[in-house]
């Protein structure tokens, strides 16, 4: 039997028993009939829509271009571009839940705190190294002095002339402008000790708040081991200071002599 669509050869499975029943070609859209033949027009023939024929391979204007023909026009030089989802890079992204995956709040306060803490630990360390940088600056000028005034008393100098010899040495070292500036260093440091002493206390208590959100069920248990740990290194630390201190009335600020 003859399987072949008369007016654009598009191939069917044609069956005996199918012998009178009516179709309709998918490609061409001619009226059909099957016959003892094989397939015979049941009208006038449709016009085929079909690529010309000097190119074979010409894609229908409507048609969409496909993947594997986008490939074959791209230069080789050129490397594939992957498909980007809609929306660009930030597709997807919820504020809120990352803002809980990091912990929410409670990683907000540790954070603050554990900045306050350290910030605040090593302002003494600090204050106290520019006091004795001051002091250290005195000190050099007085024992340049001292070289000096050595050499002078075994060059057989007199009273009078190492006196006026220490006047001028020190007039042109500047010595009282130093001890000036050693004095402003030590002030300063004590005075800053009590705003230390206020932001250390702030940061353990930001630094409290945070591990103790940290100890929520809903939390991984890595951060609820670290709020556990800190927790716990914190109340040692007040422990050590209370006996150190001998209790309350022994804490306090001290100033560098």
């Amino acid at each position: 039997m003859n399987n072949l669509c008369p007016s654009c050869g598009a191939l069917y499975n044609v069956r005996p028993k199918d012998i009178g029943r009516r179709v309709k070609c998918k490609k061409c859209g001619s009226a059909l009939s099957v016959a003892d033949t094989g397939l015979v027009l049941d009208g006038p023939a449709a016009a085929p829509e079909a690529a010309p024929p000097d190119n074979p391979f010409a894609v229908e204007p409507d048609a969409p271009r496909r993947s594997r023909d986008r490939d074959r026009d791209r230069p080789k030089d050129r490397p594939r571009r992957e498909p980007r989802p809609g929306g660009g890079l930030l597709a997807g992204f919820d504020p809120v839940q990352t803002f809980k995956d990091f912990g929410g709040f409670s990683t907000v306060l540790f954070a603050a705190g554990a900045f306050l803490v350290v910030l605040f630990a090593f302002q003494p360390l600090i204050g106290a190294a520019a006091v004795q940088r001051a002091q250290g600056a005195v000190e050099r000028v007085d024992l340049d002095w001292k070289a000096k005034e050595r050499k002078l008393r075994k060059d057989k100098k007199g009273e009078d002339e190492i006196n006026k010899a220490r006047e001028e040495f020190y007039k042109t070292r500047d010595r009282e402008e130093l001890a000036e500036d050693a004095g402003f260093e030590r002030v300063g440091h004590q005075r800053a000790r009590w705003f230390e002493l206020y932001g250390l206390l702030l940061g353990f208590l930001l630094l409290t708040a945070g591990s103790v959100g940290y100890l929520s069920p809903n939390q991984p248990p890595v951060r609820r081991v670290l709020g556990a740990v800190v927790l716990g290194g914190e109340v040692l630390a007040v422990f050590l200071a209370v006996a150190a201190g001998g209790g309350c009335g022994g804490a306090g600020p001290r100033g560098v002599p």
